[in-house]
């Protein structure tokens, strides 16, 4: 009896503590979220002190001054862009001079729509600011959380799962490990791939003579780079706008854009996951491809996953060609 209860105790040993520590980490998110940022973020401080030759005290805090200095800066880019298009979307609708009444009365719609869309951006904007007001505690832990992680993991990256029993340890870390390295390929990839659709359409919304092709594009991409989200968020009803004002020309323009940076936002991302896991560019493809027919739109997230699992399938004796 006490043998064949061992393998259960033995798995209890084992994966009792990694669970309980993965459950006390969604009852303090702030300095779960900062163990983790300081586990990604660990390669700049140890940059920082080999080529530079800044301490990892003094690296650390440089390092977390310069991200918190990234984020708010992007952020308030991006709301400052989103608020001042709104405008321009209304003043675009209002010069339309359509004589269908339906298309009259759904461009009012519309207009409303747009108006009621900006007052609720700035709501909500001001509500976040005020939410992160009211968490200014929990941001000051965070804060300090962040910055000991950071100089933790400058020296030992895993020095969090000193904590665990030496088996889970060893278990914990394998784990957190390919976790760790599947996030970033993924952080990696879809950075590369926003900057490609950023630079593709900055260059051709100038080319067809809009204002700020930066700005506009700047949005368009960070749409892209949100999950359940794209590029056709915006192009299409541009080019919407565009054909029901009589533009013809510009809406084929748009419409090739829009198909021209899918395409090779598409080809980019499959030979960059190809790469990255050590598969061919078309097999990335149909497994991408394939995780988003069987599981719909939440596959997009899914498809990273997979594909790890198929290199890892790869590299299995069993698949080996001899």
């Amino acid at each position: 009896m006490n043998q064949r209860s061992n393998p259960f105790l033995e798995g209890m040993k084992l994966w009792l503590p990694i669970v309980l520590a993965a459950g006390l980490c969604f009852l303090v998110p702030p300095l779960a979220l900062a163990v983790i940022s300081g586990y990604l973020a660990a390669p700049a401080v140890r940059w920082l002190n080999r080529r530079v030759g800044i301490p990892p005290s003094a690296g650390a805090l440089l390092t977390e001054l310069l991200l918190i200095a990234a984020v708010i800066s992007v952020g308030l880019f991006a709301i400052r862009e989103m608020i001042g298009v709104i405008p321009e979307i209304r003043s675009a609708f209002s010069a339309l001079d359509l004589r269908n009444p339906l298309a009259e009365e759904m461009l009012l719609y519309a207009d409303a729509a747009i108006a009621a869309a900006g007052e609720r951006l700035l709501a909500s904007s001001a509500g976040l600011i005020q939410t992160m007001f009211s968490q200014v505690f929990y941001f000051f832990i965070f804060l300090i959380a962040f910055y000991f992680a950071l100089y933790e993991s400058s020296r030992d990256r895993l020095w969090f799962t000193s904590l665990l029993p030496r088996r889970s340890r060893e278990k914990a870390k394998g784990m957190f490990q390919e976790g760790g390295t599947l996030f970033g390929t993924f952080l990696s990839v879809e950075l590369r791939l926003s900057l490609l659709t950023f630079f593709i359409l900055a260059a051709g919304l100038a080319a067809l003579g809009f204002p700020a092709p930066a700005g506009k594009a700047f949005l368009i991409a960070l749409a892209d780079s949100l999950p359940f989200l794209g590029i056709g968020i915006f192009l299409i009803p541009m080019a919407a706008y565009q054909f029901a004002a009589g533009n013809m020309l510009l809406c084929t323009a748009l419409v090739i854009l829009y198909a021209f940076v899918l395409l090779t936002r598409q080809i980019a991302e499959s030979h960059l996951w190809a790469s990255t896991f050590q598969l061919r560019p078309a097999h990335a493809f149909f497994i991408a491809a394939a995780s988003i027919l069987v599981f719909g739109i939440p596959g997009i997230l899914l498809s990273p996953v997979l594909l790890f699992g198929a290199a890892r399938i790869r590299h299995h004796p069993a698949f080996n060609r001899g």
